[in-house]
């Protein structure tokens, strides 16, 4: 496979998980918490904080991307993608996907605390989602660092005559 149809294969693919993640966090969660405003009025209260809580989940989610957008980009340009731009870039994602391992527990135990908690999504789907989040930001700072060092490897043998 050619580097540009990798590059357009992987922003192909992040355009579309960009996609499913503005329908989830926009259209479905939304629409979703009125369904329960609905079945069970009494926790109404709870839509608007629940939903701000999905938001800012949400954000180092698309904030990742454009990193991401730029890593893809690089495979078929000249520099390739072993630079320490990508390094950065890889780095920074690895940041955003440890902030949201701390902001989903903070926001379901602020949810907890204000009497909207379900313990079964507590118990269950906290300690998934965390651990998601770590693995992913445990593999991008690795790879970062892998960059980074195939980066000073290239620049060294740039030099090289």
């Amino acid at each position: 496979m050619k580097t540009k149809t990798m590059t357009n294969l992987l922003r192909l693919v992040l355009i579309a998980a960009a996609a499913l993640c503005g329908v989830f966090f926009f259209l479905c969660l939304p629409s979703y918490g009125q369904e329960i405003v609905q079945a069970d009025p009494e926790f109404a209260w709870a839509y608007w904080p629940c939903l701000v809580w999905a938001w800012l989940f949400a954000l180092p989610i698309f904030g990742a991307m454009i990193p991401g957008w730029r890593i893809f980009g690089s495979i078929s340009a000249p520099g390739g993608a072993f630079t320490r731009k990508n390094s950065r870039d890889m780095q920074r994602i690895s940041v955003l996907a440890f902030a949201d391992a701390l902001v989903f527990p903070a926001g379901m135990l602020t949810i907890g605390i204000m009497g909207a908690g379900s313990a079964p999504l507590t118990i269950v789907i906290t300690p998934m989602v965390v651990f998601c989040c770590a693995a992913v930001g445990v593999v991008c700072y690795v790879l970062s660092r892998l960059i980074g060092d195939a980066a000073a490897l290239r620049e060294e043998n740039d030099m090289t005559i």
